[in-house]
């Protein structure tokens, strides 16, 4: 299908085009103008196209521009954060893609002083970038086609965010805490890696046995009277009253409860919860108090999900990507220890996303939540011997893993509707 390509336009300094066709929009950062930066081509990774000089920025599958009408692609966490929330991005978007007029030629627009002042962002007084080198993109495996597109998955490392309570101007109860998904916000690196076989999901709901004797009952709803009665006395006189209430309903239930109870029943219980040995009324009786046993809710369980890759280097530089992975898990599933070590700190989490070729999350494969790391294993000789290439590489890995979400899923967040596979 024909695509249509703007003009260029200015976002920040950074030159970018659109390439539009029926339904959606590629956003592209441009060398012209201004020269990519090596952190810029770091991060987008695969999305970089070197013969052109230039990176696939985000999707815009949204040509309405509702909320969150962008999907990352080689973008930063940062520009994303920015694009979505920055009304003048959005209008700069509308411009190129023909949605509330022409485009906006580079020169004239600059001329006219239609573009917004430029900010450098993520940079320091010397203009030089203020990003972390140790947030990492990596990829497995290097030098992917990039005429046949694959499915992937994708794995952010953040730096986790402890928790607090949520203030009543949240509209939710001041004694709730934030879902780590809205915790989140430093990343500190990436991988792509390929989609493994396997690939599965388990839901739980806790439940259990619940039993309530017919003394428990009866001892539930008097103190469940009382407390209410007494709670509504306003003085000496009412609380008085409540009290006489209370007792005369405790009497009135009492006669009720044991009205077609003989007195030999009576006492082998009170004898058998005397000597501590409740069998003994059942041994002396040939009965049991009728439990009311029921299958209770008792809360929700969080799900795990595990993975195996197996890496397996066809050159020397994928052998050092395939150890860049490997540690990459190693360092932010590790435990952190704060200056003078009285405390450790929680290691960082990750979010897990299955993408489709096209670059949006996958509509047939579940969402996932944030998680932590909580195992992780390579084998070094998967092969049943120990082989190396000339440079001490070896010839194939097997790594399996286990994540575990920080939070279990709730109803409201299953859309039975929606274009995906939700949680």
């Amino acid at each position: 299908m024909a695509t249509t390509k703007s003009d260029y336009f200015l976002l920040d300094g950074n030159s970018f085009y659109t390439e539009t066709d029926v339904n959606s929009a590629t956003i592209i950062r441009s060398g012209v103008g201004k020269a990519l930066t090596q952190t810029e081509k770091d991060t987008a990774g695969a999305y970089y196209n070197a013969t052109k000089d230039e990176i696939s920025y985000a999707q815009i599958y949204n040509l309405a521009f509702g909320a969150n009408f962008l999907n990352q692609m080689g973008g930063s966490d940062e520009w994303m954060a920015k694009a979505l929330s920055d009304p003048k991005y959005k209008d700069a978007f509308k411009k190129a893609t023909g949605k509330t007029g022409p485009n906006i030629n580079f020169a004239a627009a600059k001329d006219a002083e239609k573009l917004w002042e430029p900010s450098q962002q993520n940079t320091d007084a010397n203009g030089k970038s203020a990003r972390s080198r140790r947030s990492p993109t990596l990829r497995y495996p290097l030098n992917e086609s990039r005429t046949v597109k694959y499915d992937y998955m994708q794995v952010v490392a953040y730096k986790h965010e402890a928790n607090t309570m949520q203030s009543n101007t949240d509209k939710v109860s001041p004694l709730s805490f934030k879902g780590a998904d809205e915790r989140i916000k430093t990343s500190v690196g990436r991988v792509f890696l390929p989609m493994q076989p396997g690939l599965s999901e388990g839901n739980a709901v806790d439940w259990g046995n619940g039993t309530a004797n017919p003394f428990e009952t009866f001892g539930f709803n008097v103190a469940q009277g009382a407390i209410k009665k007494f709670g509504e006395a306003q003085d000496g006189a009412a609380f008085e009253g409540a009290a006489k209430q209370t007792m005369e309903k405790t009497i009135e239930g009492a006669r009720d409860m044991f009205g077609g109870v003989t007195g030999n029943d009576i006492a082998s219980y009170f004898a058998a919860q005397a000597v501590g040995n409740a069998s003994l009324f059942t041994r002396g009786t040939g009965k049991i108090l009728n439990p009311n046993l029921e299958l209770l809710f008792k809360g929700p369980r969080l799900r795990s999900f595990n993975y195996q890759f197996r890496f397996t280097p066809r050159e020397k530089e994928e052998s050092r990507v395939v150890k860049r992975i490997i540690k990459f898990f190693k360092k932010n599933m590790a435990v952190q220890i704060e200056k003078g070590g009285l405390f450790l700190k929680t290691p960082n989490v990750f979010k897990l996303k299955y993408i489709y070729k096209n670059g949006l999350p996958h509509p047939y494969l579940n969402k996932i939540k944030t998680c932590a790391l909580t195992s992780f294993n390579v084998d070094y000789t998967p092969d049943g011997s120990y082989m190396t290439y000339d440079d001490g590489s070896m010839t194939s890995y097997n790594v399996s893993m286990s994540f575990g979400e920080l939070n279990p899923i709730y109803e409201d967040e299953i859309d039975e509707y929606s274009n995906d596979m939700g949680f």
